[in-house]
């Protein structure tokens, strides 16, 4: 299994992701709200570039333009405070386009939905950056979620981010999430985290792709 070839410590590379711009900025929870915000903007204005993002794989530069490019669009202002990890940003996408699309994960589309990045090979993790890696690995494990529990991961996100439903529901997944974790590999699965990635990976369910890695 290409997963097998990752040396991660991700309670590391994350939790050092999230502390440099909470010790620059405003506390994580207000910049994820701002993504969301801005995210709606975008779909509202009916912007293209959002098309494209779940498109990419994780890490490769360029993957906040959509984000970015919304500043001139006036979906951001000058104190709106967004993380500086792109995987929030795909997470708010993932999400709003996965209940806009899809009436839940195995029904056909309601229309034409975002292309995701095809799965992964191994030579491509042998060259990856370690945030890549990382990424990737936690995107599988939520797609393990997904793919046990399609119709909880679906329901997830009815909860209020931040709230207690929000944390019963990841209480209630806990069992499923134990089993998806690989020996060796260690995740910081902070709520708004695991929304994130989970997020992205019942789209990839609902689109038919669920895999990250690809089968070698």
């Amino acid at each position: 299994m290409t997963r097998s070839i990752l040396t991660l410590s991700l309670a590391v590379s994350f939790t050092a992701a999230l502390a440099a711009p909470a010790a620059l900025a405003a506390p994580a929870q207000r910049s994820v709200d701002h993504v969301y915000s801005t995210v709606d903007c975008l779909l509202q204005r009916e912007d293209h570039d959002l098309r494209q993002v779940l498109a990419v794989i994780p890490g490769y530069e360029g993957l906040n333009q959509p984000i970015v490019a919304s500043a001139t669009t006036g979906c951001i202002t000058p104190d709106t405070l967004l993380p500086s990890v792109d995987f929030y940003n795909r997470g708010a996408i993932a999400e709003r386009l996965l209940y806009r699309d899809f009436e839940s994960i195995g029904a056909p589309p309601r229309g034409r939905p975002v292309r995701v990045f095809a799965p992964v090979t191994r030579y491509y993790l042998q060259n990856a950056g370690d945030y890549a890696r990382s990424s990737l690995a936690m995107l599988d494990m939520a797609g393990c979620v997904v793919r046990q529990e399609p119709q909880r991961a679906y329901a997830f996100f009815r909860t209020r981010r931040n709230s207690a439903e929000e944390d019963a529901a990841i209480a209630a997944l806990a069992p499923v999430i134990s089993s998806c974790v690989t020996e060796g590999e260690s995740f910081e699965l902070t709520a708004p985290i695991f929304r994130a990635f989970l997020a992205e990976a019942a789209y990839r369910a609902a689109v038919g792709r669920p895999q990250v890695f690809a089968a070698e």
